[in-house]
């Protein structure tokens, strides 16, 4: 299965995260926007789906970070990390209950989807930080 997620900064170089609502599968988790490539579509118009669902937004999807393997409970998968640069005004929730602009170390503070932190180092190198 590939997977899709959209690591996303602000103009003071914070990284968006939202927490998984009650009832979702990982509830209670942080985790950067994304969810499941489906047939026929490129990742970057599924990320563009996703967060058009997800956080009812239209955003230009930027350059590709970095692809890894991984398992979960769910099952295996690939994720891909693309970059979006947006302060993310008028966005509405869907799946998730709480959001927040984190730095790399603030990530690693919190409940964060292991695929998610396992991407930290990349994202660092990515971003120049």
């Amino acid at each position: 299965m590939q997977v899709v997620c959209a690591v996303i900064t602000n103009s003071e170089g914070k990284i968006f995260a939202a927490r998984r609502a009650e009832g979702k599968s990982f509830e209670g988790y942080w985790e950067f926007p994304g969810g499941k490539v489906e047939e026929g579509e490129e990742a970057d118009q599924a990320l563009a789906r996703e967060l058009e669902e997800e956080l009812g937004l239209s955003l230009m999807i930027g350059a590709s970070i970095h692809k890894l393997a991984w398992e979960n409970k769910s099952g295996a998968f690939e994720l891909e990390a693309f970059h979006i640069s947006d302060e993310l005004a008028g966005l509405k929730l869907q799946d998730h209950d709480k959001y927040d602009w984190f730095s790399i170390e603030e990530l690693l503070g919190i409940e964060l989807m292991v695929a998610d932190i396992a991407l930290l180092s990349h994202i660092e190198k990515f971003l120049g930080a």
